[in-house]
């Protein structure tokens, strides 16, 4: 859409022209042509202007002063004084100042008029213009036809790589690479910009996708980042494609586990296919998972990434915070290294805490999905509860019991509020953690110096605790039966006070 100045300078039109001093701008682009007869205010001048002037008021030494250092603050394309009106050469600071900030001035002699500058330059960026336009049009056809064609990125790439002699990688926002034609690693791959080098973002108004990345050996020129621009907005809508399949894709599995959820008779013949179809199977050994966050708003999509980074043929369904996943595994500890590694994979791409991830006992049966799901459901209960990032239902202990009971409708307050209930009230009066002393206490096996420890306190400050604990609720603390008593209160509080409901 424009030319450089090198380029003006070899135009036939405007041979008589001549470059008297800041050769070193030779490079900048000429965005517009400018006439300015008396230069009052430099400020409203605007970058990449070709400024034609014929000196008027510069006939003094205090006019003359910092002028062509206060164009260069303006980053013209070129100053042009016609000589012969109001200056009759162009002065020696004039040129040593254009030299220090490389801004090209040139002389226009006084037989050329204004005009024939003028004609010789629009009349090239307007050309330029118009046939870049016709190539740009052009380009987005041949773009969009490949897009219509539902053959994926590659096609786009490699048709984007030949256009602009240059190497062409598609990157989601994560970093990784999706299609290219390089052959660099992504770990040797420069993400900064450079005149060799183009980074454009891959999005639609509402959502970024990834990025292109573009690097020449030659520098890039407009017409290349017009190309670029073209192509960015045509993978968007493969991005967009692409993620309508998926959405439709998911919906179909979530259907599927939805029946298999279900408590009644289902059709697993049918089933087994329907998965099959989708890209899972319902055969041998698999697993339930839950999974939770406190912060995150969605899990879905970052759980499919893992899937698929591990290609691991999942069914999985999204409700509010919790997300049940059906996991294919061959043995138990299968299930726990792939937990592990969605625990991973959350550390490196999530920006919440810890996810917390419930495990059933393995099965073979469809029939047997509904308990998997529900024991999942109680190992991630038990695993906000407890803290544990990862735990299976085997190894849930004691809460088994107080679930099955919280389960069959048992108010569980009668296990703790005889004990915990006079804790409580002390501990709202008197803005004191008596609840949580007593809590530390048992975890460390009744141990003092380690319970003082993990609390910060002093071992007397600890003991004076411990007395007012048994003085309130009447139980001997260094009896095995009132400590057993206090476990099973505290464990029965934690599951009717959890800080995340399972659903």
């Amino acid at each position: 859409m424009s030319i450089t100045l090198k380029e003006a300078l070899e135009l036939p039109d405007i041979q008589h022209i001549k470059l008297v001093g800041g050769r070193g701008g030779l490079h900048k682009v000429i965005k517009w042509v400018t006439i300015v007869e008396i230069i009052e205010d430099t400020t409203r001048l605007q970058e990449g202007e070709f400024l034609i002037t014929t000196g008027y008021g510069l006939d003094t030494e205090a006019n003359r002063h910092d002028f062509i250092k206060r164009l260069a603050l303006q980053h013209l394309s070129a100053v042009a004084i016609h000589t012969g009106f109001y200056m009759e050469r162009i002065p020696d600071e004039f040129i040593a100042a254009a030299d220090a900030h490389d801004l090209p001035l040139i002389e226009i002699p006084h037989h050329m008029n204004f005009s024939e500058v003028t004609k010789a330059l629009l009349g090239h960026i307007v050309n330029r213009q118009l046939q870049i336009m016709q190539d740009t049009q052009q380009i987005h056809r041949e773009l969009t036809m490949l897009a219509l064609n539902n053959q994926g990125l590659a096609p786009l790439v490699h048709m984007l790589a030949a256009r602009l002699q240059a190497e062409v990688d598609v990157y989601d926002t994560q970093a990784t690479r999706l299609e290219g034609s390089s052959i660099h690693s992504e770990t040797s791959v420069s993400f900064e910009e450079t005149k060799h080098q183009l980074i454009h973002p891959i999005a639609t108004d509402q959502e970024q996708y990834g990025f292109l990345h573009v690097q020449k050996r030659t520098p890039l020129t407009e017409m290349d980042r017009l190309i670029v621009e073209q192509a960015a907005m045509v993978c968007a809508i493969e991005f967009l494609k692409r993620k309508a399949v998926e959405e439709a894709l998911l919906r179909m599995q979530e259907d599927v586990l939805d029946e298999l959820l279900e408590t009644g008779s289902q059709d697993e013949t049918y089933l087994r296919k329907l998965a099959h179809r989708l890209g899972s199977r319902l055969e041998g050994t698999m697993t339930i998972m839950q999974i939770a966050s406190v912060s995150e708003d969605s899990l879905r999509a970052f759980a499919q990434s893992w899937a698929q980074k591990q290609n691991i043929p999942i069914l999985l369904r999204e409700k509010q915070r919790t997300m049940t996943i059906l996991l294919p595994v061959k043995q138990e500890k299968d299930a726990i290294r792939a937990a592990q590694s969605l625990q991973q994979e959350a550390q490196l791409r999530l920006t919440s805490e810890l996810l917390h991830i419930g495990l059933s006992r393995p099965f073979t049966r469809l029939a047997a999905t509904a308990a998997g799901a529900q024991e999942a459901r109680e190992a991630l209960q038990v695993s906000i509860i407890t803290g544990e990032p990862i735990l299976s239902y085997d190894k849930i202990g004691a809460y088994a019991p107080l679930l099955q009971m919280k389960k069959a409708g048992v108010e569980l307050t009668a296990l703790y509020s005889p004990l915990l209930d006079p804790l409580l009230a002390y501990d709202q009066k008197h803005n004191s953690s008596l609840l949580d002393t007593l809590d530390c206490y048992l975890q460390h096996n009744s141990n003092i110096k380690n319970t003082a420890a993990a609390l910060f306190i002093h071992r007397h400050t600890l003991k004076y605790r411990l007395e007012q604990i048994a003085e309130k609720t009447q139980k001997d603390l260094q009896s095995a039966h009132a400590l057993t008593e206090f476990h099973l209160a505290l464990m029965a509080y934690r599951l009717d006070h959890a800080a995340l409901k399972v659903l």
